[in-house]
C-alpha cells in the first residue's frame, strides 16, 4: 500500500511540475524538484526492490552523482548473497562502482574476473557483460581461455568478451567500434544477432561519420517486430555527433520514442537509456508518462525497474540542460 500512494504522489508531483516549466520556461527551481522527485524515485526502488531491479537502482544513484547510502545496501548484499550465481556479479559490479579507492575496487573486480576465468562458472556470460561495463579486459589474466571464449557457441558469452576485450589497448578499443558495426551489417536476417553488438556500441560510441550513416540507414530499415531495433535505433541516437544529418536523427529519434507503449520491459528501458543518453528537456513528457502508463507490463518489479530508468533519464536530461 505505501508503494502504491509513493508512485502515486511521484507521478502528481512531476505532472505539476512539468506544466510548470512548460508555462514558465524553465525554471531552475522546478528543475531542482524534477531532481529530487527522481532520486527519490531511485532511492525507493533500491530500498523496496530486490537483485536486478535493485543493482539498476543502485547504478543509476552512483552515475547521476547520488551515491549516499549504496555502498552500505550492497555490503549487506554481498554478505546475504555472495555465493548466489549471477546477482553475486550484479553485486560485485555495484560495489566496484562504489568503491571509494582503486585499491577497494579492485577487491570486487578481482571477483567478477575471477569468474570469468572458471571456465565451470554458470554465471560466466554475466561476469562478461560486466567486465566490459567496467571497461576491463581479462585478455592479460588468461590469454587462451580468453581466445577460446570469443570463439564460444554461447553468442552472448563470445559478443560480452569481444567487448571486454576491446580495453586491452588503445588500438584494440579503437577498432572495436566498427567490428561491432560489421557484426551489426553481417546479420542480414538474423535480427537476434544484433542486439547485443548495438547494446556495445551505444557504450563504445567511437564511429566515425561513415560508420554512423550504415548504423543510422541499419537502423531505419530494421523490421519493426524485430528485437534488435530499438538497440540499433538507440545506439544510431546516443553515437552521433554535432552536425550530422539533424534530419535522419529527428527521424530516428521519433521511432525511439514510439517504445514507450512497448510490451517489453527491455525495449522500454533502452529507450529510456537513449534518451539519457542524447534527450532533451523535450523529452521530459515522455518519460514521466511512464509513472502511470505501464500498464502492458506482466509484473510491479517490471515497472519499478523502467521507472527506475526513466528517473535516471530526467536527472541525465536535466543535467544537461544546467
Amino acid at each position: 500500500m505505501k508503494r502504491r500512494i509513493f508512485s502515486f504522489l511521484t507521478i502528481i508531483c512531476f505532472w505539476i511540475m512539468l506544466d510548470a516549466c512548460r508555462n514558465k520556461g524553465g525554471d531552475s527551481g522546478i528543475s531542482s524538484e524534477m531532481e529530487k522527485q527522481s532520486v527519490a524515485v531511485l532511492r525507493n526502488v533500491l530500498a523496496t526492490r530486490s537483485e536486478w531491479v535493485k543493482v539498476h537502482a543502485a547504478e543509476y544513484l552512483l552515475w547521476s552523482g547520488n551515491p549516499e547510502g549504496v555502498q552500505e545496501v550492497y555490503l549487506a548484499e554481498e554478505k546475504q548473497f555472495n555465493t548466489k550465481p549471477q546477482y553475486r556479479i550484479g553485486i560485485w559490479r555495484v560495489l566496484a562502482q562504489a568503491a571509494k579507492t582503486e585499491a577497494e575496487k579492485k577487491v570486487w573486480t578481482d571477483q567478477i574476473k575471477a569468474v570469468f576465468l572458471d571456465s565451470t562458472a554458470t554465471d560466466r556470460t554475466h561476469a562478461a557483460e560486466t567486465l566490459a561495463k567496467l571497461k576491463i579486459s581479462p585478455l592479460a589474466d588468461d590469454p587462451a581461455l580468453t581466445q577460446k571464449t570469443l570463439n564460444s557457441s554461447v553468442k552472448s558469452l563470445a559478443l560480452y568478451t569481444e567487448w571486454s576485450v576491446a580495453y586491452s589497448s588503445p588500438d584494440s578499443l579503437k577498432a572495436a567500434p566498427a567490428k561491432f558495426l560489421k557484426m551489426i551489417l553481417a546479420a542480414g536476417h538474423d535480427h537476434s544477432s544484433k542486439s547485443t553488438p548495438a547494446y556495445a556500441l551505444r557504450q563504445l560510441k567511437g564511429l566515425t561519420d561513415e560508420e554512423w550513416d550504415l548504423l543510422a540507414v541499419a537502423a531505419l530499415a530494421e523490421p519493426a517486430d524485430s528485437p534488435a531495433r530499438i538497440y540499433l535505433l538507440s545506439a544510431a541516437f546516443t553515437t552521433t555527433q554535432n552536425g550530422r544529418k539533424p534530419d535522419k536523427l529527428a527521424q530516428i529519434h521519433a521511432e525511439i520514442v514510439k517504445y514507450k507503449t512497448a510490451s517489453s520491459k527491455g525495449d522500454i528501458s533502452e529507450m529510456c537509456a537513449a534518451l539519457a543518453g542524447s534527450g532533451t528537456t523535450d523529452d521530459l513528457p515522455v518519460l514521466v508518462s511512464l509513472s502511470e502508463h505501464l500498464t502492458q507490463l506482466p509484473s510491479d518489479a517490471d515497472k519499478a525497474d523502467v521507472r527506475a530508468a526513466a528517473a535516471y533519464a530526467v536527472l541525465r536530461i536535466i543535467g544537461r540542460s544546467e
